[in-house]
């Protein structure tokens, strides 16, 4: 019966130090996505500074184009 028991705690034993390993290697994993996370953030930040800059220069072209056809300056 000691001999069941304890080859029934060794499986234990090496069951809780294989999920141990996996915690450790899911919270690298979840760290990795965090940093991606921030990374894509980032990305997503700069494009949309891009975007609105694109869109305060289009503005601006549209109103010079605007003064130009008011003054009689037309395209050929």
């Amino acid at each position: 019966m000691a001999s069941g028991l304890e080859e029934r705690f060794a499986e234990i034993e090496k069951r809780v130090k294989g999920l141990v390993t996996e915690n450790r290697t899911l919270k690298d994993r979840i760290h990795e996505l965090e940093q991606d996370l921030v990374e894509v953030r980032k990305e997503s930040q700069k494009f949309n500074n891009l975007h609105g800059k694109q869109l305060h220069i289009r503005e601006k072209i549209e109103r010079v184009l605007h003064s130009l056809e008011s003054v009689g300056v037309t395209e050929e």
